[in-house]
C-alpha cells in the first residue's frame, strides 16, 4: 500500500516554462534540444527538474557521466582543484595535466611512444587529428564513412555523414571521400565472389574503385573511422575489417 502522496506535474511545469521563455529570448537556437526538461540537479542515475519531477537518466551525458551525477569523489576532486586554481590556458605547466596524461598513456593501446593532446570536445580532437595528418603527410585528402558522426565544427563536419541537416548550408570541408561503413545487416555494396565477409567487400571497394577512379592513395592524409559507428546505428563491423583496412 502506498503511504506517500506522489504529485505528478506536467512537463514542462510552471517553473520550467518560465525558464524556457527566458532561454528562447537570449540563448542561440543552434542548440538542438530533445525535450523541454529544465534540470535542477542530479544524483546517481536520476535527475530532477525545477518543478520537482524525477527522471531516470538513460543518456548519462552522452556516456560522459559514467560515475553518475554528483558522485562524491568527483565532486570532492573538483572542489579541491577549484581551491587551487581554475583556468590558466595552455601557456603554463601544471602537475595535474601531466598526471592525467601519464594515466592515459598507461591505458592507451599503443606499444610505441606517444604524447597526449587534451581537448575540450570530440570535435576538437578530430580537428586536431585533421591538422596533424595534413601537417605530417603533406597530403590534402581524406577518407570517411557514410553514417559517421565526428562533430559539427567545419573540419569535422566534412567527415560527419549521418544526417543531412547537420551539413546543409554550412559548406563543410570538401576534401573527404565517403565510402560505406561495413554494416552487414544493411549493406550498401554487393559482396563479390571471394570476399570473406562484408568488411572485406568494403575494403576492396576502397582499393579497387575509390583508389582507382576517384582518389589517388598517395594523396590521402588519413582515414577517419569509428571503431563502432554511433549515430549510424551502433554498428559493429566484422572482426576482420580493421586489420584489413590497416593493410
Amino acid at each position: 500500500m502506498l503511504t506517500k502522496t506522489v504529485t505528478k506535474l506536467n512537463v514542462p511545469g510552471p517553473k520550467a516554462k518560465a525558464i524556457l521563455a527566458r532561454d528562447h529570448a537570449v540563448v542561440s537556437h543552434a542548440y538542438g534540444r530533445v525535450a523541454d526538461l529544465v534540470m535542477s540537479h542530479g544524483l546517481g542515475s536520476q535527475v530532477y527538474d525545477v518543478d520537482g519531477n524525477r527522471f531516470i537518466d538513460f543518456v548519462s551525458g552522452i556516456a560522459v557521466n559514467s560515475t553518475g551525477h554528483s558522485h562524491p569523489h568527483v565532486v570532492r576532486a573538483i572542489q579541491q582543484q577549484a581551491e587551487k586554481f581554475l583556468h590558466i590556458s595552455s601557456d603554463y605547466y601544471h602537475e595535474a595535466w601531466v598526471r592525467l596524461s601519464e594515466r592515459l598513456d598507461e591505458i592507451a593501446p599503443f606499444t610505441e611512444e606517444a604524447s597526449v593532446f587534451l581537448g575540450n570536445s570530440g570535435t576538437e580532437a578530430v580537428e586536431g587529428a585533421i591538422k596533424l595528418a595534413r601537417y605530417h603527410t603533406g597530403r590534402p585528402y581524406f577518407v570517411g564513412f557514410m553514417g559517421g558522426f565526428h562533430g559539427r565544427t567545419l573540419g569535422s563536419l566534412g567527415f560527419t555523414a549521418s544526417k543531412i541537416t547537420q551539413r546543409r548550408g554550412f559548406m563543410p570541408m570538401r576534401e573527404v571521400t565517403h565510402i560505406p561503413y561495413p554494416y552487414e545487416y544493411r549493406p550498401l555494396l554487393a559482396m563479390q565472389p571471394g570476399d570473406a565477409d562484408y568488411g572485406e567487400t568494403v575494403v576492396n571497394y576502397l582499393e579497387k574503385v575509390v583508389f582507382k577512379s576517384i582518389l589517388a592513395p598517395e594523396d590521402v592524409a588519413a582515414v577517419l573511422v569509428e571503431p563502432i559507428q554511433g549515430e549510424g546505428g551502433y554498428v559493429v563491423p566484422p572482426a576482420s575489417f580493421f586489420p584489413r583496412l590497416r593493410e
